[in-house]
């Protein structure tokens, strides 16, 4: 028989629920309002190009800030993190240039990677060990809801006044998560005890120190598994909606 959560765990699951929606409502956004973005901002299929390029360094750069969640704490960067990238998204809507809309949605990928992989540290440590593999099961669906969801609201809300900013304004929601994350999130139990044992170690340990222990082999071919699935599917989603309007004639709705 399961473990039963607690109260707080209910909430905590909740929590990491909506701001993983989020995560993967932000992170469809750009391909869905592409072709408007294109024509209100006169940007080229080279620059589009280019514009993904840009964004997506940000998750590289996430790395770093998930590696400081040993030594600062777990609570501490989910909550810089939903910050973050909720005010990344809203500086994308407000935008006046592509050079300001780049630099907004490389900020946003940085947090909204972040967010997603403290979300997944805080389900494996606060969690009963027979439910884990459910939570973030489900928190990792969240994800992918948010993403269908951006799919199919964004050809209502590109008819809104302000087109596809819009899109990035709904993004801003997350924002009355913080309320409740500074007041009710706790740190995790094994961070507490990490902070006991070791001061926060593992955080000094060198970035490449995976590479190096008994997983190695494993932790290789997961990464080149992930490289070729995203350097193909990530691709094709970024560009679809693009090439069905632009070169196919489908409409928004029709796409959405």
């Amino acid at each position: 028989m399961s473990t039963s959560l607690t109260p707080y765990q209910r909430r905590l699951f909740l929590l990491l629920g909506v701001a993983t929606f989020f995560e993967g409502y932000d992170f469809m956004a750009l391909a869905q309002i592409l072709p408007n973005l294109r024509a209100d901002l006169g940007l080229s299929r080279f620059g589009a190009g280019v514009l993904f390029a840009v964004a997506n360094a940000g998750t590289v750069v996430a790395w770093p800030l998930v590696r400081v969640a040993d030594r600062w704490g777990r609570k501490r960067v989910l909550v810089i993190t939903i910050g973050g990238y909720t005010a990344a998204t809203l500086a994308s809507g407000l935008a006046p240039d592509v050079y300001t809309f780049g630099a907004a949605q490389f900020l946003a990928r940085v947090f909204l990677i972040g967010e997603w992989a403290v979300s997944m540290v805080y389900a494996a440590e606060a969690f009963p060990a027979d439910r884990r593999g459910h939570v973030i099961g489900v928190l990792q669906a969240f994800s992918s809801l948010g993403a269908i969801v951006c799919a199919g609201v964004t050809p209502l809300l590109l008819q809104a006044d302000w087109g596809w900013r819009t899109v990035y304004f709904v993004g801003v929601i997350p924002l009355l998560l913080l309320a409740w994350a500074r007041r009710g999130l706790q740190e995790t139990e094994r961070f507490e005890q990490l902070q006991r044992d070791g001061g926060g170690e593992p955080a000094r340990r060198s970035p490449f120190a995976i590479f190096h222990g008994p997983h190695r082999k494993r932790v290789l071919q997961l990464g080149l598994i992930w490289f070729l699935t995203y350097a193909c599917s990530n691709t094709a989603i970024s560009f679809w909606k693009e090439f069905a309007v632009g070169d196919r004639g489908f409409t928004d709705g029709q796409v959405g």
